[in-house]
């Protein structure tokens, strides 16, 4: 099993990206610089972030701050939690006052002085945010006396008073009340924000470092407005010289989180000109250099793989050597795999069979592999971790033998590649004590290299021809041991649902369970359409899956309409696939609105009528 978390241990050849990074931002032309790291879900930007710290962190001329966004995600201010957490991170960072500590004793105290300004200025600009709320309700206890200033102030103060407790003591007190009246005084009540910046430039100048780097991880796990408040604290340290940001994200996520905060904007503007591209124009106000990773190619996939499996079998000590040689190797042969062939010349014992026939194998199916998972190292690593899973349990059952587990990986990536014949091949199983002639015949279709496939044709493809035409041969092994361990996902017929990217589920759950239907028309116009094509496509696994589930969702079949009504990229497609896989004689016939519109929609579509043509009710309600 591999952990799905952030590492800095590379097995991506990505020290490459850490290193590049690592010379821009320390370069000081360069300063000030903000870089867009950007990637897709799991395309391991957080390793490199991971990578780039202990590079970062071993020149003594700089100072790096790591801040995870998501962390502060509960909490209702993520702007000054950001700001406040960058603030803090220095002043607990025993580097940053490494080369004042020994030099003269006001050098030091300046310093410390600088901090001190500072979080008095977040103090302020906390203050400020809760005195819009509290502006009413204390400038009405003013008009009444002031009897009820006290008991006013506790209620509008109650969640901020650790930040307050110094400016509502002593001569301050005054000074904060007239500026939760006076609201009007822009002017005097925003001086805190200019303050900030200002004092934030002294300090770094006070603490004699070369540059200050502070790398933003997790930005799109964060809701919509959590995520433009992170943009907007950070906009308050850009242009500060000796400066680095490095800010990882999904270029998707957050251009759809900035144009859902300003759907109101857009639509209300009459400027003929289109403003599709809104999210991807803010965040170019401030990212001098996007820099986007590319996916995984061939050969890397193969790379990744091997490696994972050997960190998997190898001991500490053993796996740390081919780390190193893999380091030095990718360093020069950046479009080169790492095989076999060079792990063999570390490996100092002889006992690596096991480790040998293994790479060697998965390495065959590396292109199936990427291609079916998107080229993307977290959802490759969580296939194999469920790979190994399944393995355990056949193994409990004494059925640990080579062949089982090369022939369990091959169903699993049938399963990935094609749910369709993935459930072919299990009616075929269990509807046969024996090898079921369906897989002899395709087994033998193939080693005689005929193209034509017959009654099979659906079989006709690179990659499940590939599958089969491997050793070891579904018919050398019981199949229905192979499916007993597979049967989570016959259960449900959601296979790589587990594989789809957290925030395109959130979108997925809060469509689907949306409270009415205008309320569902809207967030499929809105939310989907700004969804990359895969996130597209996993809306529509998603979708299938339910009603599979369950052919008479009512919601499901209410969110494949709206998309289909909006020319949804795929979406008519999808549906028809999807029903002509289901009973379509159990649809409820109330849904005869929807369906009507969609056949006005395509001119009575003959592919349609015949899908539905088994339910009299639906028809009925169609042309009533």
């Amino acid at each position: 099993m591999w952990s799905d978390i952030e590492t800095s241990k590379d097995l991506l050849g990505y020290s490459i990206h850490a290193s590049l990074l690592k010379d821009v931002v320390t370069n000081p032309k360069n300063l000030p610089i903000t870089v867009g790291l950007y990637g897709d879900w799991g395309s391991g930007k957080s390793s490199i972030l991971k990578i780039l710290q202990e590079q970062l962190e071993k020149d003594d001329n700089t100072v790096v701050v790591y801040f995870d966004g998501w962390s502060f995600e509960s909490f209702d201010d993520a702007k000054m939690s950001l700001i406040q957490g960058i603030v803090d991170a220095l002043e607990n960072n025993e580097k940053f006052f490494a080369k004042v500590k020994d030099d003269t004793e006001g050098a030091f105290k300046a310093v410390k002085e600088a901090f001190a300004g500072l979080k008095k200025s977040i103090t302020w600009m906390r203050a400020l945010k809760v005195t819009t709320k509290a502006v009413l309700p204390v400038a009405s206890a003013v008009m009444t006396g002031g009897a009820s200033i006290i008991p006013t102030l506790i209620s509008a103060f109650r969640d901020n008073k650790e930040y307050l407790v110094d400016l509502l003591t002593g001569d301050k007190a005054e000074e904060f009340l007239q500026n939760a009246i006076n609201s009007e005084n822009d002017e005097k009540k925003y001086k805190a924000v200019r303050e900030f910046r200002t004092d934030f430039e002294a300090l770094i100048n006070k603490s004699k470092q070369g540059q200050i780097v502070i790398l933003i991880d997790d930005l799109d796990r964060c809701l919509p407005r959590h995520i433009i408040d992170n943009l907007e604290a950070i906009k308050l340290f850009l242009n500060v010289p000796k400066t680095a940001f490095v800010i990882a994200a999904d270029q998707y996520i957050v251009s759809n989180a900035i144009k859902s905060e300003y759907k109101t904007l857009i639509e209300a503007s009459k400027e003929d000109r289109p403003h599709d591209n809104l999210g991807e124009a803010y965040m170019e106000k401030f990212i001098q250099l996007p820099y986007t990773l590319p996916k995984l190619s061939p050969k890397e996939v193969e790379t990744y793989v091997t490696l994972l499996f050997c960190q998997s079998t190898l001991d500490e000590n053993n796996f740390l050597k081919i780390q190193e040689d893999f380091a030095l190797f990718v360093s020069q042969n950046k479009f080169e795999k790492y095989g076999w062939d060079k792990i063999k010349n570390v490996l100092s014992h002889d006992n690596t069979h096991d480790l040998s026939s293994t790479i060697g194998f998965v390495s065959h199916f590396a292109t199936i592999i990427g291609n079916s998972l998107r080229w993307n190292p977290r959802l490759i690593k969580r296939f194999l971790n469920a790979f190994e899973v399944r393995f355990s349990l056949l193994s409990r059952s004494g059925l640990n033998n080579e062949k089982n587990r090369f022939a369990l990986l091959k169903l699993m990536l049938i399963e990935q590649n094609s749910l369709d014949r993935f459930i072919q091949l299990n009616s075929w199983t269990m509807s046969s004590h024996d090898t079921p002639k369906e897989i002899l015949a395709l087994e033998a279709i193939v080693d005689a290299g005929n193209k034509d496939f017959g009654e099979y044709k659906e079989w006709n493809s690179l990659e499940l021809k590939q599958i089969f035409a491997s050793e070891p041969k579904f018919s050398q092994v019981d199949m229905r041991e192979l499916f007993w361990v597979s049967r989570d996902n016959l259960v449900d017929q959601m296979s790589g649902v587990a594989l789809i990217p957290p925030h395109v589920k959130n979108i997925f759950n809060k469509i689907y369970n949306a409270d009415s239907d205008s309320i569902r028309k809207n967030m499929c116009k809105t939310e989907i359409a700004g969804l990359s094509s895969e996130g597209i496509k996993d809306i529509f696994t998603l979708l299938d899956a339910k009603l599979l589930t369950s052919v008479t969702d009512k919601n499901a079949y209410g969110v494949y309409y709206y998309c289909i009504l909006n020319d949804t990229a795929g979406a008519y497609e999808s549906f028809l696939e999807i029903l002509s896989r289901i009973d379509t004689s159990k649809i409820p016939f109330s849904l005869g609105s929807k369906f009507k519109a969609i056949l006005d929609k395509y001119g009575s579509d003959k592919k349609l009528i015949t899908l539905i043509e088994r339910n009299n009710r639906l028809m009925n309600s169609i042309k009533s």
